[in-house]
């Protein structure tokens, strides 16, 4: 008796749900930073998730595809905001959730209308090497006349409405520039997103380089922070200003003072001012560029072609055979 085929089962893509996660949260992250009203963060969480959805689905491009497009759409949503804050600060809301959300719809509907391009093109530069930047002469140049021209607003006076107006007039006119040029658009998103698959394919020759250049800087924050409070305690006075007063420090702000010392930041908050205490300052100031200097170097080095020498450290010996 035959046995009836299984019914396909439709796995779901994982790339496309941590890449739609990623979108999520990072344009969640700008609306809450940026304090707007819950209207214009679900705008906005709204117009990047099913704009990057509806893009991801069309045209999948791979993991670091999708997180080059989502990136992309929230640094859209934190221009926007410069723009509308600076030189559209009384549009009305209805005006400005629908400007938001007009440049992402343009530039759906141009990669629409270019679909089966699209696809040919993205799946050609996959499997090619990254040789030049798409044309953005083009197009980029009237999107920053219309960034320009948006800072005339505020000179002419205009009430709330008339903001509001002005506001969705240059949405429009950039959502028609991103219908035109979709397609060097989309290639220039896949350019970068092959530059950024190369580098986080090197990141595991980096990783340990980085892990030993990060143990040998918490041991010299750790060992100056210890000789700051022994310093400290040996002598019985106090060896820093704090706001301009003299006090003992403690552990913790002997961590966090040898930590701004070795990045060699000097918020001055702390200040040393006994002879021993400068002493150990200026060590530590020394000490941490020489190690920024070596573990730079060796961090380059890892990151290049892979050595036999470090081959055969990885096999557990000591010298190629």
């Amino acid at each position: 008796m035959p046995v009836p085929p299984r019914r396909a089962t439709r796995r779901i893509d994982r790339h496309w749900l941590r890449a739609t996660a990623f979108t999520l949260v990072l344009v969640g992250l700008v609306a809450a930073a940026m304090g707007a009203d819950w209207r214009f963060s679900a705008t906005a969480i709204a117009a990047c998730a099913v704009g990057f959805g509806f893009f991801y689905l069309v045209f999948p491009g791979g993991s670091h595809f999708g997180i080059t497009v989502a990136n992309t759409l929230a640094v859209y949503v934190c221009v926007f905001v410069y723009f509308h804050e600076a030189n559209f600060p009384d549009a009305p809301d209805g005006f400005a959730l629908t400007a938001l959300g007009v440049p992402v719809a343009g530039f759906l509907f141009g990669c629409l209308l270019r679909r089966r391009q699209l696809a040919g093109l993205i799946r050609a530069r996959r499997h090619h090497e990254l040789t030049h930047l798409p044309r953005m002469s083009r197009w980029l140049p009237g999107l920053l006349a219309v960034g320009l021209l948006s800072f005339l607003v505020p000179r002419l006076s205009l009430g709330g409405p008339g903001q509001g107006i002005a506001l969705l007039t240059s949405s429009l006119a950039i959502a028609a520039l991103v219908v035109w040029a979709a397609r060097d658009v989309v290639l220039l998103l896949m350019d970068i997103a092959l530059v950024f698959e190369t580098v986080a394919a090197r990141i595991d020759r980096l990783l340990m380089p980085v892990m030993a250049f990060l143990t040998f800087y918490s041991l010299l924050v750790v060992g100056f922070a210890c000789f700051y409070r022994i310093a400290q305690m040996s002598l019985g006075g106090p060896m820093f200003l704090e706001h301009g007063q003299p006090r003992q420090l403690s552990f913790s702000e002997a961590l966090y003072f040898s930590v701004t010392t070795l990045a060699t930041v000097g918020y001055g908050d702390i200040t040393p001012v006994g002879p021993l205490a400068r002493a150990l300052a200026t060590v530590e100031v020394v000490a941490g560029l020489l190690l920024l200097l070596f573990g730079f170097g060796e961090i380059m080095r890892s990151g290049g072609p892979d050595t036999e020498h470090r081959r055969h450290l990885r096999r557990g010996t000591d010298e190629p055979e």
